[in-house]
Formats: structure tokens, C-alpha cells, sequence
């Protein structure tokens, strides 16, 4: 026993075929015909019907052609309507559809099996505030991605927020950078708009960037990376390993070779101000060091070219070596 859907299919190209329309009547009879909805219930004059909704789904050449000859189109219904009246039955609509390659049905018969994307996680604050860096490096502000690559980002999502979700960022930087940029405020409003940038996605907006100062070794930025910096990274290693804190309160910013730096020490219970600079005067004292009323010590960058001399340094601040 034949299937209804097949059925009435054939008998609509069969008939589609004997009005003289056999283009028609073959794109009917390569099409995949369902019901598009449950019948509805309709009154005409004095007697009730159920009113079938259709969905003819076609290949794409198949759809093309329908599609651009309203006429064509309009045949087809009709002769679907044709078919299924009765005194029982009336067409309620035809659904034209375009067949799917390789699932042979339409959208509405696979939209159900698509599953939704998960919400992508939020970037991590590191790769956040490693884009906004390039950003400024790229935009030729090399000073400013210095700042953003020895700070830290904290985020946090902004409870109670409706629609798109909301997050709010805090730039943590080391004093001395948050001290420059109170003096630079262009500076400081290039650094949020990087940072907001890096951190907009289609699913969360940055409702906020804020700069905040690293106020303690343990929420400040990790040492910088060895490079441009490398003498204070090399000096901050080195003290670390000796259980003393280093925290920058000052940059000669945009000098090469790790210059112009100003640090302050805390080492064996006594505060220590360090500056590296290009080649101070030497006097009585190891190597370039150069001690000024015992709490400041100056020391040339080229003394801190190697790990083995930063640690001679951090031995010397840590009370380890007599400066004589």
C-alpha cells in the first residue's frame, strides 16, 4: 500500500503532466513532500474541512526556477489544491523548500537537530591584557605596552547586568607606572581604550577599564621579562631569591637598555633606594656601584648584564657584602 505523502505527490505530477506543464510535473516528482503542520479545522459555507499545510522541498535549480516565475509557482499550488480537496479536505498553504544537499530534506525538517553553540568562556586576563599591549606596540606607542606587559588584569562580571553581559576590568600596574600616567593622561586613556578593545566579545561588553595601583610583591606584576628590561628583571630576580622586595617607584621611560629605573628595596629589614642608570660616576665601591648616604645605592645597567653580577648586587643590598 502506498504511502499518503508519496501518493499525493504522484498524483499532483500526474496531474501537473495531463495540463501540459511536464517541467512541472518533473520537478514535483523529484521533490520531498511533508507536512509542514497538524491540520487545522476550517469552516467553508456549511461544512467543515481539514485544511492541510504542505512543505515541498526542492533542489536548488528546482528552487531557482519556482521562485523566479510567480506563475510556475502559482501552477504547482494549484494543483496541489486540486489534489487534495475533497469534500473532507482543503490545502491551507504549500511551503516551497530548499532541499539541503547531502540531508535531502529541508531546513524546518533538520533545524530541530542543529545544536546550540556553547557560550564561549571568557579569555583569559593574561591574553586580554597581551592583545592590548600589541595593540599599543602596534599603534606605535611602545612606552605604553611596556606598562600593560609588567601589570596585571583582574575581571570580573558585573552582577545583575540585563541583555548583553557586562565585565569590568582592573588594570593593576607597578607605582611607578601608575604614578606616570597621573602625569600623562593621554598615555593613561590609550591604555583603557587598548584594554577595552582586547576585551569586547560578541557576548560581553566591557563595561569599565580602571588603572589601579600593585600595592604589595604579593599582588604586584611577576618580574619583567628579560629583554628591554633586563637588568631590573635580572635585579628583581636576584632579590627575590634572597627573600627581599623590589617594587619600581620610578621610569626614565623609553630608554634603552633597562635605564632610568628607580627602585625601592626592601632588604634585611632596611629600606634601599636602587637606580639603574646608563654609567654613573664611579666611586669607592664594587664594580659601578655608587652608595649615597648609605639608603641609595646607584648602579650602571652594563653591572647587571649577567645573572651572576645581579646577584652580586642583591648579595651586596642584602647585607651579604661589605660595599668597601
Amino acid at each position: 500500500m502506498i504511502a499518503a505523502l508519496p501518493a499525493l505527490k504522484a498524483a499532483v505530477a500526474a496531474l501537473l503532466e495531463a495540463r501540459g506543464e511536464r517541467a512541472l510535473s518533473g520537478l514535483v516528482a523529484g521533490a520531498e513532500l511533508a507536512l509542514a503542520a497538524p491540520a487545522e479545522r476550517w469552516t467553508i459555507g456549511s461544512r467543515e474541512v481539514s485544511a492541510a499545510r504542505l512543505a515541498l522541498a526542492v533542489d536548488a535549480p528546482a528552487f531557482a526556477a519556482l521562485t523566479a516565475d510567480a506563475a510556475r509557482l502559482a501552477a504547482v499550488k494549484d494543483a496541489f489544491a486540486s489534489a487534495v480537496r475533497t469534500p473532507e479536505t482543503e490545502l491551507a498553504d504549500l511551503s516551497l523548500v530548499l532541499r539541503l544537499p547531502g540531508a535531502g530534506r529541508g531546513w524546518n525538517q533538520v533545524y530541530r537537530e542543529a545544536a546550540l553553540p556553547s557560550a564561549p568562556e571568557r579569555p583569559d586576563p593574561d591574553a586580554v591584557l597581551g592583545g592590548a599591549a600589541a595593540l599599543l606596540e602596534a599603534s606605535g606607542d611602545a612606552q605604553g605596552a611596556a606598562m600593560l606587559r609588567r601589570a596585571r588584569l583582574e575581571a570580573a562580571p558585573i552582577p545583575g547586568s540585563s541583555g548583553l553581559a557586562l565585565v569590568r576590568f582592573v588594570v593593576r600596574l607597578d607605582p611607578a607606572d601608575r604614578a606616570a600616567l597621573d602625569r600623562d593622561g593621554v598615555r593613561a586613556e590609550r591604555l583603557q581604550r587598548a584594554v577595552r578593545s582586547a576585551g569586547t566579545r560578541a557576548a560581553e561588553a566591557v563595561a569599565s577599564v580602571e588603572l589601579a595601583t600593585a600595592l604589595s610583591p604579593r599582588c604586584a606584576a611577576p618580574a619583567p621579562p628579560l629583554g628591554a628590561a633586563a637588568p631590573e628583571a635580572r635585579l628583581a630576580r636576584a632579590l627575590e631569591a634572597r627573600g627581599a622586595v623590589a617594587v619600581p617607584i620610578r621610569r626614565d621611560g623609553g630608554r634603552p637598555g633597562g635605564e632610568g629605573v628607580e627602585l625601592a628595596v626592601m632588604a634585611s629589614g632596611e629600606l634601599l633606594r636602587v637606580r639603574i642608570t646608563a654609567a654613573p660616576e664611579r666611586e669607592r665601591g664594587r664594580r659601578g656601584f655608587r652608595a649615597e648616604e648609605i639608603r641609595a645605592i646607584t648602579v650602571a645597567a652594563a653591572d647587571l648584564a649577567t645573572p651572576e653580577q645581579a646577584g652580586e648586587l642583591a648579595a651586596l643590598l642584602c647585607g651579604d657584602v661589605d660595599p668597601a
